[in-house]
């Protein structure tokens, strides 16, 4: 196998980690357009600050910001670059059927944290 072969997952790797510290430090800020159009938390509000947060080693904190960011999403990209690796070395990939479910459930829990956290019973969920 080539060199070339093996040079998506380090960039894309590398990529992630440069967006994820740009984003974590405060050196790059996204605003939420949902939350300045409608005042309600998307279930993506508070992941820069969480971010941050893992970055300072301070997990109690980050699960505060935004506790799905830190426990589907972060592990999500994980699986997303072990995976992208696993094709680039010539390994078996789950099949796309089991990638469509997976992806699939992180939607409806995706959903379901952004339903939860703008209901007034758990306001404290809210960033």
């Amino acid at each position: 196998m080539s060199t070339t072969a093996l040079r998506a997952t380090p960039v894309a790797a590398l990529g992630a980690v440069a967006a994820g510290v740009a984003l974590g430090t405060g050196a790059l800020s996204i605003p939420c357009w949902y939350h300045a159009l409608t005042g309600l938390d998307c279930p993506f509000c508070g992941g820069s600050r969480a971010l941050g947060a893992l970055l300072r080693l301070d997990l109690p904190a980050a699960l505060g910001y935004n506790a799905f960011a830190v426990l589907v999403l972060l592990p999500a990209v994980v699986i997303g670059l072990v995976l992208l690796g696993r094709r680039e070395l010539g390994r078996t990939v789950a099949p796309w059927t089991t990638l469509r479910w997976v992806l699939a459930g992180l939607a409806v829990l995706a959903v379901a944290w952004w339903v939860l956290r703008d209901l007034p019973q758990f306001h404290s969920l809210s960033v």
